[in-house]
């Protein structure tokens, strides 16, 4: 088992372990889920978003991970960083209701990555040709990526 896989099945562990609403499912997804470097993705899937309460936001305070305010849709993000001065992300949590289409994109994304080793070749190169942007920009223009190349095909 790699580094990455032990690094994942920890923090499987400590999100199942953790959260007071129910979590139905842990999955390690994205680049790192291929074996690549980068920021750890993790997909949690919850019954419902209403159910995160403020204590389920303080406990995973508590355990190194704050979340993301930005316009998400369906969706609450929490990262964990590498220090809290650089905010170099280290790990980050999508955290999304049971079946909802959020859930479905996500795994279909994830299973169409794992399956077409092009496609996976496809997006690294994108991705490496994308560094150069900003934060914001590059990870919209990621979005937009799985948007036209994978949203549409499933």
């Amino acid at each position: 088992m790699t580094d990455i896989q032990n690094q994942f099945n920890d923090k499987r562990r400590m999100l199942l372990d953790l959260l007071d609403s129910p979590v139905i499912d842990v999955q390690h997804i994205g680049s790192t889920a291929l074996g690549d470097e980068g920021i750890m993705d993790i997909l949690v899937i919850v019954p419902s978003l209403h159910a995160m309460t403020t204590l389920d936001e303080k406990r995973l305070n508590q355990a190194g991970f704050y979340r993301l305010h930005h316009p998400y849709h369906k969706k609450c993000v929490f990262s964990e960083f590498h220090d809290l001065i650089s905010l170099q992300e280290k790990c980050r949590l999508h955290i999304v209701e049971d079946q909802s289409t959020k859930a479905l994109h996500y795994q279909a994304a994830q299973d169409m990555l794992t399956e077409s080793e092009a496609l996976a070749a496809e997006f690294r190169a994108y991705k490496a040709s994308i560094r150069h942007l900003q934060k914001k920009d590059y990870e919209s223009a990621k979005a937009d990526w799985f948007r036209l190349r994978i949203a549409n095909k499933h």
